[in-house]
């Protein structure tokens, strides 16, 4: 399923992605290197994050006077940027048509290589799960 995020909510998951642990509001709020957010403001956020399900409460840490959330994303950025892009009601045509302009676009030898690379590894393992 496709959810759509705001600006906003999708500036927050790139902190959380590029973080890679989970993290309290305030600690958003401070590696938030495009925006500065205000606490309303960034609880706002969480709490849509939190409904659309692309976020989750990982546990708690503590702060100097008591504990705060920690939250993580529920998809790495690459399985939630595809996820934009292809579902379950896509076709194969669709899909056909989105990898061609993928790699159409692509000019670097080095990266062609390693889809490649990748794409030799898939017919592998089809291979072997075919057996």
């Amino acid at each position: 399923m496709k959810t759509r995020l705001t600006k906003s909510e999708f500036a927050v998951m790139e902190v959380l992605w590029d973080e890679g642990e989970e993290l309290t509001s305030a600690e958003i709020i401070q590696k938030s290197k495009e925006r500065e957010w205000k606490d309303s403001s960034i609880h706002l956020i969480i709490n849509s994050l939190l409904r659309k399900k692309v976020v989750t409460v990982a546990g708690f840490k503590k702060t100097t006077k008591n504990y705060a959330r920690t939250f993580v994303p529920v998809e790495t950025r690459e399985q939630f940027l595809v996820g934009q892009i292809i579902d379950d009601k896509t076709t194969t045509e669709d899909k056909k048509g989105i990898y061609s302009y993928i790699i159409g676009k692509e000019s670097d030898p080095e990266l062609i290589n390693y889809i490649e690379k990748l794409l030799e590894e898939r017919k592998k393992e089809l291979r072997i799960k075919s057996k």
